[in-house]
């Protein structure tokens, strides 16, 4: 949303938004907008995953699979997987409202068996190592990533409304509106077979959607 703003404090132990616009003045309906988590969702993946190390599902310093790095070394994006959001073709195939790519065809074109430096000697962020953390949180449970992520992290802390969006119709529903019908799936680490956002009602907290 161009010349808008979304505000947030703490009163009274309740959780406040408001919206201001260049249009008009503040919306006190924003209480109940739904607002993008962004790259907050890897707050939510590193969550999970600890959880899986807690119950010893899973080992933070082990290597995955024969690769060279750890699941501590993704969390920490010191694992050197190569990063999609570096390459100009993804910028432009989003550009043009292109059908986002294939797994496949995404770790194809990142290269992501070429490492940027040796893992755990350098930081690059990564949301490709990002995906690798989904994959081994859905392979550990069984679970298709937004099941694993109620199971592991929202139910806990009572988040029972977090929806995952599955279109560019679910961005547009948000403070945030989707003016260039961007599609979600080109967000890998929480996308593709479920999808990459979700929405959600905290009673009298705001609504909330995350990429």
């Amino acid at each position: 949303m161009s010349g808008s703003a979304v505000l947030a404090t703490v009163a009274h132990e309740r959780f406040l938004t408001a919206r201001i616009d260049v249009t008009g003045g503040p919306d006190i309906r924003a209480d109940r907008t739904r607002v993008p988590w962004w790259s907050f969702t890897k707050t939510a993946l590193a969550t999970a995953a600890l959880q899986l190390v807690a119950r010893g599902q899973c080992r933070l310093d082990a290597r995955i699979d024969g690769r060279p790095y750890t699941l501590r070394q993704l969390l920490q994006h010191r694992a050197a997987v190569p990063n999609y959001g570096n390459l100009a073709s993804y910028h432009e195939a989003v550009r043009r409202g292109e059908k986002p790519w294939t797994v496949g065809q995404m770790l194809e074109r990142v290269g992501a068996d070429r490492l940027d430096f040796d893992p755990g000697n350098g930081w690059r962020y990564s949301n490709v190592g990002y995906f690798f953390v989904r994959q081994l949180i859905e392979g550990t449970t069984g679970r298709d990533i937004g099941s694993a992520l109620r199971h592991l992290v929202f139910d806990a802390l009572g988040l029972g409304s977090v929806r995952l969006a599955t279109s560019a119709r679910d961005l547009a529903d948000t403070a945030w509106g989707n003016h260039a019908a961007y599609d979600p799936g080109w967000v890998y680490h929480v996308t593709r077979s479920v999808s990459n956002l979700c929405r959600a009602g905290l009673g009298k907290r705001p609504a909330t959607a995350w990429a």
